[in-house]
């Protein structure tokens, strides 16, 4: 799954149920474009579709799999992108079914995709182990068969243990490096556990930005911290959670702001699951901050996605603010439509790159931390 940043063309495969709305099948389409150009070395050489729902052996329909195999047949493509959650099988049958046209194809489902946007971004050790865990759990011990192998994989699978077969030695392998990417996530979270409570023992007050990705989150955090951290127009380009302050005269003391990873549709379990450390900021946190993009046209989706994981992460809808970025980028956004189409927390809108409202999101929050 790794192409150390070498060009690679990519084909979309999307199967969309039939009763969808053409105007949801392409935004489907479109997230899944954004999230390959994510990649920075990827080009979509097309895109086949598929009415229908997914089937058990090849996930797309049989006729619809020979029309990828003579595709691939006639174009270059690296690899296959299926917008959906494959099953180990699946992705096997698949790739193997095109392998006598491409020895070197790969298939990947969207959580590939997404992981694999991940591994670009990922600075920090805590990172990369929870990006390993994910692969891990999403693929099985499939993941040490296909070439699909994991960096840190020890040598010798398959030339060893006599009478065991290739199967047996690549679960006793997973089981393995799961228990050791366990065991090192679980002292990172210790550490960050320690800080938090630290935090929390000394009286610092603490606010989280959470957002579907590309809202704007690290530009606020910025903005309120005087920081500069890299601000990409890119899905993912916050991993792993930054931590900065603000000086509150009112209060006469500080405030602790920490910005982390960036929300999108069907975020796999998986990833939830594989992040919790790095969410534990947002899950302690006084106040969240829900950041969202006003110029969306689909803001009300995001919206619902993201309230839709803040609920499965147990954060309390008391301590939620919404805050509407870039209204600088919509002069003529209905501001009272978008407060009655949302859920009735408190709010502001704001732009980061005019400073409006910048004073009002502080003056709003301010009497959360007033004991």
């Amino acid at each position: 799954m790794e192409h150390s940043g070498q060009p690679i063309t990519m084909l979309f495969v999307c199967l969309a149920d039939a009763k969808l709305a053409q105007s949801e099948i392409e935004k489907n389409i479109t997230e899944l474009w954004n999230l390959a150009s994510a990649l920075g070395n990827a080009t979509v050489v097309d895109i086949i579709l598929q009415k229908g729902v997914p089937q058990r052996p090849l996930y797309i329909g049989p006729g619809k799999a020979r029309e990828v195999a003579d595709y691939i047949n006639n174009h270059k493509v690296d690899v296959i992108v299926v917008d959906g959650a494959l099953t180990p099988n699946q992705k096997f049958n698949l790739t193997k079914m095109y392998w006598d046209t491409n020895p070197k194809i790969e298939v990947w489902d969207r959580m590939d995709l997404i992981l694999s946007i991940f591994s670009r971004h990922a600075r920090t050790t805590e990172a990369k182990l929870q990006i390993e865990m994910a692969r891990m759990r999403h693929m099985g011990p499939s993941i040490y068969g296909m070439g699909m192998i994991l960096s840190r994989q020890a040598g010798g699978i398959g030339t060893r243990g006599l009478g065991e077969t290739n199967t047996e030695l690549m679960k006793r392998h997973w089981k393995r490096e799961m228990k050791r990417v366990t065991e090192d996530l679980g002292k990172l979270k210790g550490i960050r556990e320690r800080q938090i409570e630290h935090r929390r023992n000394a009286g610092l007050s603490t606010v989280s930005l959470v957002g579907y990705t590309n809202a704007g989150k690290t530009s606020l955090f910025n903005a309120l911290t005087h920081k500069k951290n890299l601000v990409e127009n890119a899905l993912f380009a916050t991993l792993d959670s930054a931590v900065g302050e603000i000086y509150m005269p009112e209060l006469g003391k500080s405030i602790i702001i920490s910005d982390t990873i960036g929300f999108i549709k069907d975020l796999p379990p998986e990833l939830i699951e594989a992040f919790t450390s790095t969410l534990l900021e947002s899950i302690s946190a006084d106040v969240v901050l829900h950041v969202i993009d006003a110029s969306d046209p689909d803001i009300f989706g995001k919206i619902d996605i993201v309230e839709d994981i803040l609920h499965q992460l147990g954060i309390p809808e008391e301590k939620v603010f919404l805050v509407f970025n870039k209204i600088d980028a919509i002069p003529e956004l209905n501001r009272e439509k978008v407060i009655t189409r949302t859920v009735p927390y408190p709010h502001v809108f704001l732009s980061t790159v005019t400073r409006e409202g910048m004073d009002e999101l502080l003056a709003a929050i301010l009497p959360r931390f007033k004991k």
